[in-house]
């Protein structure tokens, strides 16, 4: 039985979702997304600002934030943004992260602690739903994704087992947080303006990392981001809702607890398997 809280869940997934019109197969979206994850952690690398777009090509769309010139910060004052933003991550590292990337209608959650993701791409009965994990057993660590094609009725599971004996204390993996501190902390910072982003106050902060241009809306008060453009070397952009959310029991059992519903059927790969693959 689902309690209140994973109804609110996802009653409020569903309206992440409902108005975009999305631009790409989930199958490839995600598949690109777990490659890149799977990279990352066989080398336990440091990951380049890019992963926030979750691997997406699509295109931009209109968004609701407005432009205000009048008492917008100076240039010289992106320093002490860019600290208070450092700082304001910091307190968030217990929390959940969640990305609602505009051009693929894709909501993407990321436990800042134990790292497991959770993706929901969709809605209603033509959704794709995700899970991926990574624990350490008997000294190795072990990929695990389970993905619940709903157009499809398919799930699939995997377990990859990566190289690398760990003896001791496994490696962290590099956080949201921690790839966004040293990203805004390279000092080439600029402070582009400020606006009004969906009832926030925003500071725009521009930066760039590994031939990407972002620019990260921050909340003036709390120096949350809210909002984030990214746009690549040949001028495509990825723009996306940024949030961090409190670690309830009620957010980690759906983000760490796969659902399969009964009656569909196991395959391969849910991502590229079943009869309404491709339609």
């Amino acid at each position: 039985m689902n309690t209140e809280q994973e109804i609110q869940l996802s009653d409020d997934l569903r309206h992440l979702v409902a108005n975009h019109r999305f631009q790409a197969d989930p199958d490839s979206l995600l598949q690109r997304a777990r490659q890149a994850r799977r990279r990352g952690m066989a080398t336990r690398g440091a990951a380049g600002i890019g992963v926030l777009a979750v691997a997406a090509a699509g295109a931009v769309i209109g968004f609701n934030g407005s432009d205000s010139g009048a008492g917008a910060p100076s240039v010289q004052d992106a320093a002490y943004v860019a600290r208070q933003v450092s700082a304001a991550l910091d307190s968030d590292a217990n929390y959940v992260y969640r990305i609602t990337d505009h051009g693929q209608g894709t909501v993407w959650y990321q436990d800042q602690v134990t790292m497991s993701q959770y993706w929901v791409y969709g809605s209603g009965n033509t959704r794709t739903e995700a899970w991926d994990s990574s624990p350490v057993i008997d000294h190795y660590t072990h990929l695990l994704d389970t993905t619940v094609n709903y157009k499809d009725r398919t799930y699939s599971t995997s377990d990859q087992k990566l190289n690398g004996y760990i003896s001791g204390t496994p490696p962290k993996e590099t956080t949201f947080v921690e790839r966004t501190k040293e990203s805004i902390g390279k000092g080439d910072d600029k402070v582009v303006g400020t606006g009004d982003y969906q009832g926030h106050h925003v500071i725009k902060l521009s930066y760039a990392v590994d031939g990407q241009t972002s620019q990260m809306w921050v909340d003036s008060t709390s120096y949350q981001p809210v909002y984030l453009i990214t746009t690549d070397s040949d001028g495509h952009q990825d723009t996306s809702d940024l949030a961090f959310l409190p670690r309830t029991s009620d957010l980690l059992h759906t983000m760490n607890t796969p659902r399969i519903p009964a009656g569909f059927t196991k395959v391969a790969d849910a991502l590229g398997d079943g009869p309404g693959h491709g339609g």
